[in-house]
């Protein structure tokens, strides 16, 4: 087994990843254990504006016991985006003019979210005669100016190239929430000027090239922890990546989180692994993606793609492997963009609920699979096998994937260089994971 030195690790946790914290599934509400969740919100009311709303409610008559963290608005009688806002006072965005629109409302504390409340009055969103959007451009952490760009209202034009700086980062796209969220834009972008808004730069670590000096894999790449204790929770969150289909027209790409199953250079390995993430892959030179999770080896083997569960490059994904409460395990995929989780509980089922909903629709049993936990946690990008060759399947050329936010439940820990994975083929070197700065790194494809 391989020894590393473990170093106190200093951890601060963004927005996003916060959001995404509090959006794990609570254990079912207990008389005996005092967990409650808090009552629905009420007088919920809505005023129209243009591509928008503005809701209002009175909050609960009870907060279950625990702090009212939040609130979740969505549109009633519709399969649409759940808003997460922080106030009484939610401005609702992206409407479309000429729609009616009613809303509902949930509180969330710690231990989940309430029922959804009564809808709001009807209301439909409507534009201004001569109206014009405008844009916002907010450095995010960077510096430098940059005006804003005023069009006619839903006219098409492209954003203004970025001019903001932020020294050892590059500037990566735009995003409508700071904290990476929201809508996604690239430099540039041709967009329909509908409603004003901020967009907030978004920024990568610039990789620092030293000499790799890490392990050598044919398709792991990216960083493995190892430990001499059982991990019980491992988690990051990153970017779906854009893959070039023109240059590799017909291949895949996983990016996922996991714990165990990594073979160690003395022989033996850290256990069954666990993992789950996201399928990246260019059929045809169209590009396809999904979620999913698998246990392996187990018997019955269990690899499975979840199903309504859209991925998209751009989307902001966080992903959980973590031992529950009851014994258990779970695999928890939140696509923070779309609002959907998608979930696998040992000894349960796996399916997609809701983020932060305190209940998944089960779209397939779990009965007989069990999880004992691994003695590795990692942080990965994968050239998945091909059953037909019995070799690697085609590589995607997925450019670049930082991983962010890197958490286990060891109480200290550091992912020296020696820790990271390259992929070499055929003595060719496929993709190479970047050093760790605070708590992410960057693998970056290097292939032909």
């Amino acid at each position: 087994m391989r020894t590393t030195t473990l170093l106190r690790y200093g951890l601060v946790l963004t927005v996003s990843a916060l959001l995404a914290l509090s959006a794990l599934p609570a254990s079912p509400a207990s008389g005996a254990t005092g967990v409650r969740y808090p009552r629905a919100p009420h007088h919920v009311t809505a005023i129209a504006g243009d591509n928008s709303a503005v809701v209002r409610f009175a909050a609960p008559a009870s907060d279950g016991g625990s702090r009212i963290t939040g609130y979740y608005v969505k549109e009633y009688g519709r399969n649409s985006a759940i808003r997460r806002c922080d106030s009484t006072r939610c401005k609702v965005l992206g409407l479309s003019n000429g729609v009616r629109y009613r809303f509902v409302v949930a509180a969330i504390n710690r231990f989940g979210r309430s029922t959804y409340s009564n809808p709001s009055n009807v209301v439909t969103p409507t534009s201004p005669v001569g109206k014009t959007s405008t844009i916002t451009f907010d450095a995010n952490g960077g510096s430098g100016v940059m005006a804003s760009e005023t069009e006619p209202y839903d006219t098409s034009a492209a954003l203004t190239l970025n001019t903001f700086t932020y020294a050892g980062y590059s500037f990566n796209y735009w995003n409508s929430e700071a904290n990476g969220s929201g809508s996604s834009f690239t430099n540039g972008q041709l967009i329909q000027f509908t409603a004003s808004a901020t967009l907030y730069a978004q920024w990568t670590v610039s990789p620092i090239t030293v000499p790799f000096s890490g392990q050598v894999s044919s398709n792991w790449s990216g960083y493995v922890l190892p430990t001499s204790t059982i991990v019980t929770s491992a988690s990051a969150q990153w970017i779906v990546p854009t893959l070039n289909c023109a240059d590799t027209p017909n291949s895949v790409s996983f990016t996922w989180v996991g714990i165990g199953g990594y073979g160690w250079s003395t022989g033996g390995n850290s256990g069954t692994l666990l993992q789950t993430g996201t399928n990246d892959k260019c059929v045809n030179g169209t590009q396809q993606d999904f979620g999913w999770f698998e246990e392996y080896p187990s018997v019955p083997n269990y690899s499975q793609g979840f199903n309504n569960y859209p991925v998209s490059p751009g989307n902001l994904m966080v992903a959980y492997v973590f031992q529950r409460s009851d014994g258990s395990w779970e695999t928890l995929l939140n696509n923070l963009s779309t609002g959907l989780s998608a979930i696998m509980v040992t000894g349960e089922g796996w399916g997609v609920q809701e983020t932060g909903a305190s209940s998944f629709t089960i779209q397939g049993s779990t009965t007989g699979l069990s999880y004992s936990g691994g003695y590795t946690a990692e942080w990965i990008v994968e050239d998945p096998g091909d059953v037909s060759s019995g070799g690697q399947s085609p590589f995607a050329n997925y450019g670049s994937v930082t991983f962010s936010n890197l958490r286990t439940d060891l109480a200290s820990w550091s992912l020296p260089n020696s820790d990271g994975q390259e992929i070499v083929q055929n003595g060719m070197t496929l993709s190479v994971p970047g050093v760790v700065i605070n708590d992410g790194f960057t693998v970056n494809y290097t292939g032909p």
